[in-house]
Protein backbone atom coordinates (compact mmCIF):
# COMPACT_ATOMS: atom_id res chain seq x y z
CA UNK A 1 0.00 0.00 0.00
CA UNK A 2 2.80 2.42 0.89
CA UNK A 3 4.56 1.87 -2.43
CA UNK A 4 1.29 2.48 -4.29
CA UNK A 5 0.75 5.81 -2.50
CA UNK A 6 4.39 6.81 -3.01
CA UNK A 7 4.12 6.28 -6.77
CA UNK A 8 0.86 8.21 -6.84
CA UNK A 9 2.35 11.22 -5.12
CA UNK A 10 5.47 11.11 -7.27
CA UNK A 11 3.26 11.62 -10.31
CA UNK A 12 1.61 14.76 -8.87
CA UNK A 13 4.59 16.26 -7.01
CA UNK A 14 4.94 18.98 -9.62
CA UNK A 15 1.53 20.45 -8.93
CA UNK A 16 1.64 21.92 -5.41
CA UNK A 17 -2.08 22.70 -5.14
CA UNK A 18 -3.17 19.24 -6.24
CA UNK A 19 -0.60 17.64 -3.96
CA UNK A 20 -1.67 19.73 -0.98
CA UNK A 21 -5.40 19.07 -1.35
CA UNK A 22 -4.96 15.39 -2.11
CA UNK A 23 -2.54 14.73 0.75
CA UNK A 24 -4.74 16.47 3.31
CA UNK A 25 -7.89 14.67 2.13
CA UNK A 26 -6.19 11.28 2.33
CA UNK A 27 -4.64 12.14 5.69
CA UNK A 28 -8.03 13.07 7.14
CA UNK A 29 -9.62 9.88 5.86
CA UNK A 30 -6.92 7.82 7.56
CA UNK A 31 -7.40 9.76 10.80
CA UNK A 32 -11.04 8.70 10.69
CA UNK A 33 -10.07 5.09 9.91
CA UNK A 34 -7.67 5.06 12.86
CA UNK A 35 -10.33 6.54 15.15
CA UNK A 36 -12.88 3.86 14.18
CA UNK A 37 -10.21 1.17 14.54
CA UNK A 38 -9.41 2.33 18.05
CA UNK A 39 -13.07 2.66 18.93
CA UNK A 40 -13.81 -0.98 18.11
CA UNK A 41 -10.34 -2.41 18.85
CA UNK A 42 -9.64 -3.29 15.20
CA UNK A 43 -6.32 -3.63 13.42
CA UNK A 44 -5.07 -0.43 11.76
CA UNK A 45 -2.89 -1.49 8.80
CA UNK A 46 -2.32 2.02 7.45
CA UNK A 47 0.16 3.41 10.01
CA UNK A 48 2.96 3.72 7.42
CA UNK A 49 0.60 5.40 4.96
CA UNK A 50 -0.51 7.90 7.59
CA UNK A 51 3.11 8.68 8.47
CA UNK A 52 4.00 9.12 4.80
CA UNK A 53 1.13 11.56 4.25
CA UNK A 54 2.02 13.46 7.42
CA UNK A 55 5.57 13.97 6.16
CA UNK A 56 4.29 15.15 2.77
CA UNK A 57 2.04 17.75 4.38
CA UNK A 58 4.79 18.96 6.71
CA UNK A 59 6.85 19.87 3.63
CA UNK A 60 4.14 22.32 2.56
CA UNK A 61 3.86 25.93 3.74
CA UNK A 62 2.10 25.98 7.13
CA UNK A 63 2.25 22.19 7.17
CA UNK A 64 1.92 21.99 10.95
CA UNK A 65 -1.24 24.11 10.85
CA UNK A 66 -2.66 21.94 8.07
CA UNK A 67 -2.21 18.81 10.18
CA UNK A 68 -3.68 20.54 13.20
CA UNK A 69 -6.78 21.50 11.17
CA UNK A 70 -7.39 17.87 10.20
CA UNK A 71 -7.06 16.74 13.82
CA UNK A 72 -9.47 19.48 14.90
CA UNK A 73 -11.97 18.51 12.19
CA UNK A 74 -11.81 14.91 13.40
CA UNK A 75 -12.82 16.06 16.89
CA UNK A 76 -15.80 17.88 15.39
CA UNK A 77 -17.24 14.77 13.70
CA UNK A 78 -16.51 12.14 16.37
CA UNK A 79 -19.84 12.48 18.19
CA UNK A 80 -21.96 12.32 15.03
CA UNK A 81 -19.87 9.51 13.58
CA UNK A 82 -20.32 7.53 16.79
CA UNK A 83 -24.11 7.96 16.66
CA UNK A 84 -24.23 6.69 13.07
CA UNK A 85 -22.13 3.65 13.86
CA UNK A 86 -24.13 2.89 17.01
CA UNK A 87 -27.33 2.95 14.96
CA UNK A 88 -25.88 0.78 12.19
CA UNK A 89 -24.44 -1.69 14.70
CA UNK A 90 -27.91 -2.13 16.19
CA UNK A 91 -29.09 -3.37 12.77
CA UNK A 92 -26.00 -5.10 11.36
CA UNK A 93 -24.00 -6.29 14.33
CA UNK A 94 -20.64 -5.15 15.64
CA UNK A 95 -17.95 -3.70 13.37
CA UNK A 96 -15.41 -6.40 12.57
CA UNK A 97 -13.28 -4.78 9.85
CA UNK A 98 -12.52 -1.39 8.36
CA UNK A 99 -11.06 -0.63 4.95
CA UNK A 100 -9.72 2.58 3.45
CA UNK A 101 -11.20 2.76 -0.03
CA UNK A 102 -9.54 6.13 -0.55
CA UNK A 103 -8.76 7.03 -4.13
CA UNK A 104 -9.25 3.66 -5.76
CA UNK A 105 -10.59 4.16 -9.25
CA UNK A 106 -12.80 1.09 -9.60
CA UNK A 107 -15.45 1.60 -6.93
CA UNK A 108 -19.23 1.43 -6.97
CA UNK A 109 -19.78 4.57 -4.90
CA UNK A 110 -17.87 7.60 -3.70
CA UNK A 111 -17.16 5.87 -0.38
CA UNK A 112 -13.80 6.66 1.22
CA UNK A 113 -14.15 4.31 4.19
CA UNK A 114 -16.00 0.99 4.41
CA UNK A 115 -16.82 -0.60 7.76
CA UNK A 116 -17.79 -4.27 7.68
CA UNK A 117 -20.27 -5.62 10.21
CA UNK A 118 -20.74 -9.00 11.84
CA UNK A 119 -23.52 -9.95 9.41
CA UNK A 120 -21.24 -9.19 6.41
CA UNK A 121 -23.08 -5.97 5.61
CA UNK A 122 -21.35 -2.59 5.34
CA UNK A 123 -21.64 1.00 6.45
CA UNK A 124 -19.84 3.32 4.06
CA UNK A 125 -18.60 6.88 4.55
CA UNK A 126 -17.75 9.62 2.10
CA UNK A 127 -15.61 12.00 4.16
CA UNK A 128 -14.86 15.64 3.29
CA UNK A 129 -12.70 17.92 5.43
CA UNK A 130 -12.92 21.53 4.25
CA UNK A 131 -10.75 24.33 5.63
CA UNK A 132 -13.32 27.08 5.05
CA UNK A 133 -17.04 27.00 4.18
CA UNK A 134 -17.35 24.80 1.09
CA UNK A 135 -18.96 21.37 0.87
CA UNK A 136 -16.45 19.65 -1.40
CA UNK A 137 -16.97 17.63 -4.56
CA UNK A 138 -20.06 15.44 -4.64
CA UNK A 139 -18.69 13.30 -7.44
CA UNK A 140 -15.88 13.38 -9.98
CA UNK A 141 -17.19 12.34 -13.39
CA UNK A 142 -14.54 10.84 -15.63
CA UNK A 143 -14.89 10.43 -19.38
CA UNK A 144 -16.33 6.92 -19.00
CA UNK A 145 -19.13 8.29 -16.81
CA UNK A 146 -19.76 11.20 -19.19
CA UNK A 147 -19.93 8.80 -22.09
CA UNK A 148 -22.28 6.41 -20.29
CA UNK A 149 -24.57 9.10 -18.84
CA UNK A 150 -24.51 11.86 -21.46
CA UNK A 151 -23.40 10.02 -24.59
CA UNK A 152 -20.27 12.19 -24.83
CA UNK A 153 -17.44 10.86 -26.99
CA UNK A 154 -14.25 12.93 -26.81
CA UNK A 155 -11.58 10.56 -28.16
CA UNK A 156 -11.11 12.39 -31.46
CA UNK A 157 -10.78 15.78 -29.79
CA UNK A 158 -8.36 14.36 -27.23
CA UNK A 159 -6.09 12.94 -29.94
CA UNK A 160 -6.28 16.20 -31.85
CA UNK A 161 -5.22 18.18 -28.79
CA UNK A 162 -2.13 16.02 -28.31
CA UNK A 163 -1.27 16.08 -32.02
CA UNK A 164 -1.30 19.88 -32.00
CA UNK A 165 1.06 19.82 -29.02
CA UNK A 166 3.38 17.43 -30.85
CA UNK A 167 3.34 19.67 -33.91
CA UNK A 168 4.13 22.76 -31.86
CA UNK A 169 6.90 21.07 -29.88
CA UNK A 170 8.18 19.18 -32.95
CA UNK A 171 8.22 16.00 -30.89
CA UNK A 172 6.58 13.28 -32.98
CA UNK A 173 8.39 10.14 -31.85
CA UNK A 174 8.60 10.27 -28.06
CA UNK A 175 5.89 8.76 -25.86
CA UNK A 176 3.06 10.85 -24.47
CA UNK A 177 4.45 10.51 -20.93
CA UNK A 178 7.89 11.72 -22.06
CA UNK A 179 6.29 14.63 -23.89
CA UNK A 180 4.38 15.53 -20.74
CA UNK A 181 7.59 15.59 -18.71
CA UNK A 182 9.29 17.78 -21.31
CA UNK A 183 6.40 20.25 -21.34
CA UNK A 184 6.36 20.48 -17.54
CA UNK A 185 10.03 21.48 -17.58
CA UNK A 186 9.62 24.13 -20.27
CA UNK A 187 7.72 27.32 -19.43
CA UNK A 188 7.10 28.24 -23.07
CA UNK A 189 5.74 24.80 -23.96
CA UNK A 190 3.65 24.70 -20.79
CA UNK A 191 2.07 28.08 -21.52
CA UNK A 192 1.17 26.98 -25.06
CA UNK A 193 -0.12 23.60 -23.89
CA UNK A 194 -2.29 25.28 -21.26
CA UNK A 195 -3.86 27.63 -23.80
CA UNK A 196 -4.38 24.78 -26.26
CA UNK A 197 -5.92 22.53 -23.60
CA UNK A 198 -8.35 25.21 -22.48
CA UNK A 199 -9.88 25.32 -25.96
CA UNK A 200 -10.81 21.67 -25.64
CA UNK A 201 -11.97 22.20 -22.08
CA UNK A 202 -14.51 24.73 -23.33
CA UNK A 203 -15.53 22.40 -26.15
CA UNK A 204 -16.14 19.51 -23.76
CA UNK A 205 -18.17 21.77 -21.50
CA UNK A 206 -20.47 22.77 -24.38
CA UNK A 207 -20.90 19.14 -25.42
CA UNK A 208 -21.83 18.09 -21.88
CA UNK A 209 -24.29 20.95 -21.37
CA UNK A 210 -26.02 20.11 -24.63
CA UNK A 211 -25.86 16.39 -23.89
CA UNK A 212 -27.55 16.83 -20.51
CA UNK A 213 -30.39 18.96 -21.88
CA UNK A 214 -30.92 16.46 -24.70
CA UNK A 215 -31.63 13.70 -22.18
CA UNK A 216 -35.17 12.63 -21.45
CA UNK A 217 -36.61 13.59 -18.08
CA UNK A 218 -36.05 10.03 -16.89
CA UNK A 219 -32.39 10.02 -17.97
CA UNK A 220 -31.76 13.42 -16.33
CA UNK A 221 -33.19 12.05 -13.11
CA UNK A 222 -31.00 8.95 -13.38
CA UNK A 223 -27.93 11.13 -14.02
CA UNK A 224 -28.52 13.21 -10.90
CA UNK A 225 -29.19 10.17 -8.76
CA UNK A 226 -25.94 8.69 -10.10
CA UNK A 227 -24.09 11.86 -9.04
CA UNK A 228 -25.63 11.66 -5.58
CA UNK A 229 -25.05 7.90 -5.12
CA UNK A 230 -28.68 7.53 -4.06
CA UNK A 231 -28.68 3.82 -4.89
CA UNK A 232 -26.28 3.02 -2.03
CA UNK A 233 -28.50 2.70 1.05
CA UNK A 234 -25.45 2.05 3.25
CA UNK A 235 -23.61 5.28 2.35
CA UNK A 236 -23.30 8.35 4.59
CA UNK A 237 -21.71 11.67 3.61
CA UNK A 238 -19.90 13.60 6.31
CA UNK A 239 -18.71 17.15 5.56
CA UNK A 240 -16.84 19.21 8.13
CA UNK A 241 -15.85 22.83 7.54
CA UNK A 242 -15.34 26.04 9.50
CA UNK A 243 -19.11 26.44 9.99
CA UNK A 244 -19.72 23.02 11.45
CA UNK A 245 -20.61 19.48 10.41
CA UNK A 246 -23.05 18.23 7.76
CA UNK A 247 -24.14 14.58 7.78
CA UNK A 248 -26.68 13.02 5.46
CA UNK A 249 -27.60 9.84 3.60
CA UNK A 250 -27.62 10.26 -0.20
CA UNK A 251 -30.44 7.73 -0.47
CA UNK A 252 -32.65 10.31 1.27
CA UNK A 253 -31.77 13.05 -1.27
CA UNK A 254 -32.97 11.26 -4.38
CA UNK A 255 -34.42 13.23 -7.29
CA UNK A 256 -37.99 12.31 -8.28
CA UNK A 257 -39.08 11.74 -11.85
CA UNK A 258 -41.75 14.42 -11.75
CA UNK A 259 -39.39 17.27 -10.90
CA UNK A 260 -38.40 19.85 -13.52
CA UNK A 261 -34.70 19.52 -14.31
CA UNK A 262 -32.72 21.84 -16.60
CA UNK A 263 -29.06 22.77 -17.06
CA UNK A 264 -28.07 26.35 -17.81
CA UNK A 265 -24.65 27.55 -18.92
CA UNK A 266 -23.01 29.83 -16.37
CA UNK A 267 -19.45 29.95 -17.72
CA UNK A 268 -17.19 28.56 -20.41
CA UNK A 269 -16.05 25.84 -18.03
CA UNK A 270 -19.19 24.93 -16.13
CA UNK A 271 -22.96 24.94 -15.90
CA UNK A 272 -25.66 24.84 -13.24
CA UNK A 273 -28.42 22.26 -12.92
CA UNK A 274 -31.75 23.71 -11.76
CA UNK A 275 -34.32 21.58 -9.93
CA UNK A 276 -37.81 23.12 -10.10
CA UNK A 277 -36.14 26.43 -11.11
CA UNK A 278 -33.81 26.37 -8.09
CA UNK A 279 -30.04 26.28 -8.76
CA UNK A 280 -29.11 23.03 -7.03
CA UNK A 281 -25.94 21.51 -8.53
CA UNK A 282 -22.92 23.15 -10.10
CA UNK A 283 -20.87 21.26 -12.67
CA UNK A 284 -17.26 22.26 -13.32
CA UNK A 285 -15.46 21.01 -16.43
CA UNK A 286 -11.79 20.37 -15.67
CA UNK A 287 -8.94 21.03 -18.07
CA UNK A 288 -5.77 18.99 -18.46
CA UNK A 289 -3.59 21.96 -19.39
CA UNK A 290 -3.13 20.03 -22.61
CA UNK A 291 -0.48 17.74 -21.12
CA UNK A 292 -2.41 15.00 -19.41
CA UNK A 293 -1.86 16.06 -15.79
CA UNK A 294 -5.28 14.57 -15.20
CA UNK A 295 -7.95 13.17 -17.46
CA UNK A 296 -10.68 15.41 -18.82
CA UNK A 297 -13.51 15.22 -16.30
CA UNK A 298 -16.29 17.11 -14.60
CA UNK A 299 -16.76 17.73 -10.90
CA UNK A 300 -20.20 18.06 -9.34
CA UNK A 301 -20.84 20.41 -6.39
CA UNK A 302 -23.82 21.69 -4.50
CA UNK A 303 -24.78 25.07 -5.94
CA UNK A 304 -24.54 26.62 -2.49
CA UNK A 305 -23.70 25.60 1.05
CA UNK A 306 -25.91 22.97 2.65
CA UNK A 307 -27.58 23.89 5.92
Amino acid sequence: MLNMISRLYYEIMKNRKVKSNRAQADYFELLVVRHISNLYKLAFPYAKDLNFLSNQILKLPNGTERLRLQSYNLLKIRKGLGKILKYEISKKGKVVEINWVGRKLAIKTTSDIDTKHQNNKYTRFSIKSISETGTGTIKNLGMRSLNACLGITFDQEYREMWQKLRNYSQEHKISQSDLKRKVLRNKKLLAWATQNGQKYQRELNKMCLKGFNNLSRKRRTEFLNFILDTNDKDLYVIIVNSRGVIMYKPVEKGIELGQKIEAKGTSDVGYTIFIDNVPTYRIQTNATNGIGISAFCQRAFFADSQN
